[in-house]
């Protein structure tokens, strides 16, 4: 068998491994509840968001005052990714500390 072949089937061979260990790290529940707090999370920002631009447009009393509102609580695309990328960690970094704490 010459180099080249050995190298791939050495790739082949860690890929194999390597699959099932990532496809058991994305069933960890402790990753599911992260996960799924940090949604809960960004639904409810959402929500209070939207209970505030509510009761500015309950609060308005012309088409200037809609128009505030409007103007005031335009979603601003650049800001939830801001915050959206602060508040979810690297899952490479995630996964390293679990490895760090493990061994």
């Amino acid at each position: 068998m010459n180099f080249t072949k050995s190298i791939l089937v050495t790739v082949i061979y860690s890929a194999g491994l390597l699959i099932p260990a990532i496809a058991v790290a994305e069933n960890d529940p402790a990753d599911f509840q992260a996960d799924k707090d940090r949604e809960i999370a960004k639904v409810l920002e959402k929500v209070q968001a939207a209970q505030k631009h509510l009761s500015c447009v309950q609060a308005a009393q012309d088409h200037a005052g809609l128009k505030v509102c409007d103007e005031a609580f335009k979603p601003n695309q650049d800001v939830p990714e801001t915050k959206v990328k602060e508040q979810v960690p690297d899952k490479k970094e995630q996964k390293n500390e679990k490895n760090k704490k493990k061994q």
